[in-house]
């Protein structure tokens, strides 16, 4: 039992570590990966704290401090947790019956470059027959099996590439102005696209995927990146939308900080966490994906769709632009 009561001691503290990471703008890959699993967090903390309390020999002062450590770190996480359940106020409004606007249906998704059912996501595209389309890690094999999608879309950017940074841009409104950027690193674009939605300002669209935290990628660029397009979108006073696979999460201090700069609004606030990675583990899923907006915008839903091969699932955003 004894050594039972030691192997205790020593997860909890690991717990404790883990849940206080996030706390600090830490950039190396494997610290800040720590930040994606706050829902995991909550139920490991949960679980241990009962333990906690059921094993006898867990009752020395130590202990007694360690469990109401463990309660705080869960509350922590809950705290991060909660913004994005209906406990929370909606930041993004519903669309009122009758307001005049421009309806606009966005869908985007990261189609995972190896992944080879083609059909199955064309054949979803071209039911939910999104308005604006926006997919990454698209190389030329996707853009070639997505070709079908052209005639419906007059208006497109495509950007098929190797190593998982692949665009792919279609619209039916017109593209007025377009920029292929590389704000940080020189293999990894990102798409700013002005287009005419019919609002007597363009409908700036920023397009970005950078790399995840990995060994090869700290996340020093990950956060210059988005600080980038925050100072730049938080100084254009028409209609905005940034989205893509961000590899981050809402509750970050990266994205706290970029929704602060940008002026921008997270339509998932107060309704859900729409976790969209990792579509293969159900046990290991949080919001990478996400559809960031300017306050021209009203919501009439959002929904996460199915992955089709892909370790994301896709996310459609119906959005009403207030005239």
């Amino acid at each position: 039992m004894y050594s039972l009561e030691i192997i205790m001691r020593i997860w909890a503290l690991a717990l404790l570590v883990g849940a206080v990471i996030p706390y600090f703008r830490e950039q190396t890959w494997w610290l800040r990966a720590w930040t994606y699993s706050r829902l995991q967090m909550i139920l490991l903390l949960s679980v241990t704290a009962v333990l906690f309390i059921w094993l006898p020999g867990l009752g020395e002062l130590f202990d007694k401090i360690l469990f109401v450590a463990i309660l705080a770190a869960g509350l922590g996480c809950l705290s991060d947790i909660i913004p994005f359940t209906k406990l929370w106020p909606v930041q993004t409004p519903k669309v009122k019956p009758g307001e005049a606007h421009v309806p606009i249906r966005l869908m985007v998704g990261n189609v995972l470059m190896e992944n080879d059912k083609y059909e199955a996501y064309l054949e979803q595209i071209k039911t939910i027959s999104p308005d604006i389309l926006f997919l990454v890690e698209t190389d030329e094999t996707w853009r070639e099996a997505l070709s079908g999608l052209e005639p419906d879309y007059p208006h497109k950017y495509l950007l098929p590439l190797p190593d998982f940074n692949g665009m792919l841009f279609y619209s039916r409104y017109p593209i007025i102005k377009s920029d292929e950027r590389y704000l940080v690193q020189d293999h990894i674009p990102s798409l700013t696209l002005d287009l005419d939605v019919g609002y007597d300002q363009p409908l700036r669209f920023y397009g970005v995927h950078p790399r995840p935290p990995r060994p090869e990628d700290d996340t020093a660029d990950l956060d210059k990146e988005l600080g980038f397009v925050a100072h730049e979108v938080g100084h254009y006073e028409g209609p905005a939308i940034v989205t893509g696979d961000l590899n981050d999460v809402g509750w970050s201090s990266t994205t706290k900080k970029f929704l602060r700069v940008s002026g921008l609004n997270d339509p998932r606030l107060g309704r859900g966490l729409f976790n969209s990675y990792n579509a293969k583990n159900p046990f290991v899923r949080w919001p990478l994906d996400h559809v960031f907006h300017s306050r021209h915008f009203a919501l009439n839903d959002m929904k996460r769709l199915k992955a089709h091969g892909s370790d994301h699932f896709p996310l459609l955003i119906e959005f009403a632009l207030r005239t």
